[in-house]
């Protein structure tokens, strides 16, 4: 079965929970007037709407909020709907999605939480699915891939072009030291704007990412629902990946401290960069090219020869894993002449030779 299949699939098989939620005590939330009154008047309110009048965002789109039972997402929902209230009483323009990936015995109950929260701010359109994740790959990623594509989908039927998640400022550090220590520095700092275009390779959608908490701090949106009344589910397995050892180190935790602050810009710079350097691919390749001489591959800056390997080994119909690649741009560093192979996903592989450099789906 294609990964399109395998993805068609499971949106298919997985319900609507909120149509399905099981009887049970729900939890309480203050009064609806008096939560986005009381959010409407606090400083991250100022906050998220300017972030999203710098998007461009008018007061009567409709917007996906990508939502989870989490401190940020929680935040995010009642700060729209504060924000939109104002110009949108019915809240009519704001749609939510949680999804549930059955990592977690607790991530029904911490959807369903998201769902009554959402519905008790009164929006109407809120859509909870349930996705089963690939078994091969990376978890985070591939449930980072599944979420995007899931809320691209739901923009489709809702007749939208923009999802908004909840990242913020410490993300975003987290983000960069992640990033520095895999190497892929720049390929991440580029994702980390208030706004980026989002294509999904698998369903075919396009949308636009929204990220107006980007100047907010951990501790303040926890803080903003503390002072409201409102309860939020903290994932604990987070505590033990890699970003909640960052966060419990202290020495990290003071670095994250200052990068939070000044990662604006420097996102933005790589973002530039990253334009540059898909203007030169244009120019060095054709978009459906599944080759290239080892002439002109040499002639190209190393950054550009990673970026260029990943290109033809997609026009292929595959993927090349992160380490290929460095193995691939190592072999071609050392001025090796020797014939290598690569093997990428979906049954192609990357042939280098003294000649050339291209990919070739093996026909079983």
């Amino acid at each position: 079965m294609s990964l399109r299949e395998e993805h068609s699939t499971a949106l298919r098989e997985c319900a609507e929970v909120q149509e399905q939620v099981e009887t049970r005590e729900m939890p309480c939330f203050p009064p609806r007037a008096e939560l986005l009154l009381r959010a409407s008047r606090h400083p991250l309110a100022a906050l998220m709407r300017d972030a999203l009048d710098a998007c461009g965002v008018a007061t009567d789109e409709t917007l996906l909020l990508l939502i989870s039972g989490g401190g940020d997402s929680m935040a995010m929902l009642l700060l729209a709907a504060a924000v939109r209230e104002r110009t949108d009483p019915t809240l009519a323009s704001l749609a939510s999605l949680t999804i549930d990936f059955g990592l977690r015995a607790e991530a029904r109950a911490e959807c369903e939480r998201a769902v009554t929260f959402a519905r008790h701010l009164g929006l109407t359109r809120v859509e909870s699915l349930c996705v089963e994740l690939p078994t091969q790959g990376n978890t985070l990623e591939n449930a980072r891939d599944a979420r995007l594509a899931a809320a691209c989908a739901s923009c489709i039927r809702l007749d939208c072009t923009r999802v908004v998640l909840a990242h913020q400022a410490d993300d975003r550090a987290e983000s960069v030291l992640l990033a520095l220590s895999r190497g892929v520095a720049i390929e991440s700092l580029a994702r980390l704007l208030p706004a980026r275009q989002f294509v999904d390779d698998v369903g075919g959608g396009h949308v636009e990412l929204l990220r107006p908490l980007l100047n907010a701090r951990r501790t303040q949106l926890r803080d903003f629902l503390a002072e409201l009344g409102v309860a939020w589910c903290d994932d604990p397995s987070n505590a033990r990946r890699t970003r909640g050892a960052l966060r419990s180190n202290p020495a990290t935790a003071q670095l994250i401290e200052s990068i939070a602050a000044s990662t604006g810009e420097l996102c933005e710079d790589a973002a530039a960069l990253l334009s540059l350097r898909d203007s030169i691919i244009d120019e060095v390749l054709r978009e459906d090219a599944t080759s290239i001489t080892r002439e002109r591959m040499d002639q190209q800056h190393i950054a550009v020869r990673g970026a260029l390997l990943v290109q033809l080994v997609r026009a292929c119909g595959g993927e090349i894993a992160r380490v290929a690649v460095h193995e691939a741009l190592t072999h071609l560093a050392n001025g090796l002449r020797t014939p290598k192979s690569f093997a990428c996903s979906r049954g192609v592989t990357l042939e280098i030779d003294v000649r050339s450099i291209r990919a070739v789906k093996r026909v079983k």
